[in-house]
């Protein structure tokens, strides 16, 4: 028996017993927690695998051959010159071969591996039910360790959510679960991707809801929940239990709101964010438009888009891979210039958007939360020189600068708040979280409606926020709803005739043709009342003589804009034109029979 038909036996099996089974243990909710579960657990375990995978690549690439890398992080960008030659300009052999040999194996293998990784999963549940392929899982994996390990500009978010998310579809697909399940099941993946790598497991819920799925549901919540603290169960048996940014407990009473007036200074930071965070995702897109613009073999704009990244890490190393190390000292209160900490805002983004725009394969979220930290500490020294000791340390306001450009970048305040929060695991900053997050992302939703996410997706006319209804009626066609076309008049028709055939019909407009099928214009009883009682004229009068123009639609065409039609010229039927022939009809209740068996689907 071939390894197809087994495999194929076994999933029919399975599916009998599932089916026998889920009325016994309380229907398919239950079932849907299970599963949720299960994907928690392998995600948790891929989380881990990742994990190793950038620590070893790491080690193998920066440890033995530039010892001296992570001693930058606390002295300023001149002090490089201090190194010899081979490790001063090491970043600019190793990030180059690390582009090109990410992007070969992403183009090689799974295309929609590369990128942020989070649009791609959007786009899957919002335009494929959520249907992505299993390869895109590992494919993410092996291409986004090794661009992060090898100094590209990225964060590890991206891709433990791909991960997830391709796992928890894969595991749909499996045991044919609803299109609506899917979408849970792929929330489930990104949940626990985000919960297992940030041990974070609220905010990975919190990012699943907001971001991924985009509704808050009862039926979803419940498995996304246990996906999420199993997927962090499971890193934590094997990673350990401490937080993403460790603080040590003596730090934790100072790193709060010292006087009730400071809040205001949150403020301030909370709009300067939300100013910052469309700065971000505007140069964000438009560097990866100018290497999409750049027409020449991928290879020469992935190895410039690493010499360009590599030369900036000559002189700021700090801006290579995630930059983890470089956020967690400013927590831990080293004091870094105020020009050096904004020097490394800008340079970090410009590397993030350098990365993307040659083909590299991660995420955005750490490099925002770099960015924020950056300019929240630029901020808290700002506050300190004004007013000195009588504010927090720049660790606080940076821990808000990170909560707030994560906020404001992907139009997730939630987010925000409760991941900054169980990454420090310090609740006494709460509150300027809150404020710095809910303003920035007020300020970045009222000056760019799209966020750093769902930007890649609307420039494609997939459009993930819109209400359901709209967004269904926006996925299909002209040509799923269309009938044959209806009847027409020759151009050349006499004025009999066309009496005759409006006449002797139910149908209001009637499409004018000519020998080639080519459409005309339309003709119905209201072009022809003012020739009735002109004999001399219906003696020689044509159809072409009498059309009106009429709007057509395209097979192509949405049923959105097929509807907008409807309503806007108070139309019935609309011709449907290809080419300029006529190759079909299309009328209200077809448009609506096509958006009912798609809610059935």
């Amino acid at each position: 028996m071939s390894a197809y038909r087994l495999r194929h036996r076994l999933r029919r099996m399975l599916l009998k017993a599932l089916d026998r089974i889920e009325p016994l243990v309380g229907g398919e909710a239950t079932t849907l927690v299970a599963l949720g579960a299960l994907i928690g657990l392998v995600t948790g375990g891929l989380a881990v695998v990742f994990v190793y995978l950038l620590r070893i690549i790491d080690g193998l690439v920066w440890d033995h051959s530039l010892p001296d890398l992570h001693r930058f992080s606390h002295e300023s960008p001149l002090a490089v010159a201090d190194v010899d030659t081979f490790t001063r300009f090491y970043p600019l052999v190793i990030v180059p071969v690390g582009m090109l040999l990410v992007v070969w194996f992403v183009r090689r293998f799974a295309p929609s591996a590369a990128g942020h990784g989070v649009p791609e999963v959007m786009e899957a549940v919002a335009t494929r039910s959520g249907r992505i392929s299993g390869r895109v899982g590992w494919v993410k994996l092996l291409a986004s360790s090794a661009n992060i390990g090898m100094g590209g500009s990225l964060g590890k978010e991206g891709p433990v959510v791909q991960v997830g998310s391709a796992l928890g579809s894969v595991f749909g697909q499996f045991f044919s679960v609803k299109r609506t399940h899917m979408r849970t099941l792929v929330g489930c993946g990104a949940a626990a991707g985000i919960a297992a790598v940030f041990n974070a497991p609220i905010g990975g819920v919190l990012f699943a809801l907001e971001i991924i799925i985009g509704t808050y549901s009862l039926s979803s919540f419940s498995p996304i929940v246990i996906a999420s603290v199993v997927g962090a169960v499971t890193a934590r048996s094997i990673l350990g239990d401490q937080p993403a940014f460790f603080i040590p407990e003596a730090l934790h009473d100072v790193l709060t709101v010292l006087t009730p007036w400071e809040l205001g200074a949150y403020v301030v930071l909370g709009l300067g964010a939300g100013l910052l965070s469309v700065g971000f995702t505007r140069l964000l897109y438009g560097v990866e438009d100018l290497f999409d613009g750049w027409r020449t073999h991928w290879a020469l704009r992935a190895g410039t888009a690493g010499l360009i990244v590599g030369g900036m890490g000559v002189y700021l190393p700090q801006i290579l891979g995630e930059g983890h190390g470089t956020m967690s000292d400013l927590l831990l209160g080293t004091a870094l210039p105020w020009t050096l900490l904004l020097t490394l805002a800008l340079l970090k983004t410009l590397a993030t958007a350098v990365t993307l725009g040659g083909g590299g394969s991660g995420g955005v979220f750490m490099p925002s939360l770099f960015v924020g930290a950056m300019v929240g500490a630029a901020f808290g020294q700002g506050m300190e020189a004004l007013f000195p000791g009588a504010v927090a340390p720049t660790g606080a306001y940076a821990l808000a600068g990170m909560a707030a450009l994560l906020a404001g970048t992907a139009h997730a305040p939630l987010t925000g708040i409760l991941l900054l929060f169980e990454m420090s695991d310090n609740y006494l900053l709460i509150l300027p979280l809150m404020t710095a997050s809910v303003l920035a992302t007020m300020v970045s939703r009222g000056m760019l409606k799209d966020s750093v996410y769902t930007l890649k997706l609307s420039r494609r006319g997939i459009f993930v926020n819109e209400r359901p209804d709209t967004a269904l009626l926006r996925r299909l066609h002209v040509a799923d709803a269309m009938r044959p076309p209806a009847e027409t008049i020759l151009e050349s028709a006499r004025f009999n005739e066309i009496v005759e055939h409006l006449l002797g019909s139910r149908q209001h407009d009637f499409p004018v043709v000519d020998a080639d099928d080519h459409l005309m214009g339309a003709l119905s009883l209201d072009d022809l009342r003012e020739f009735i009682r002109e004999e001399h004229l219906r003696q020689i009068l044509v159809a072409r003589d009498c059309v009106h123009p009429i709007d057509t639609l395209a097979p192509q065409s949405t049923l959105l804009a097929a509807f907008e039609t409807f309503e806007r010229d108070n139309v019935y039927e609309v011709p449907v034109i290809s080419r300029g022939r006529v190759v079909g009809s299309l009328r209200r209740r077809d448009v609506l029979a096509a958006y009912g068996r798609a809610l059935r689907s």
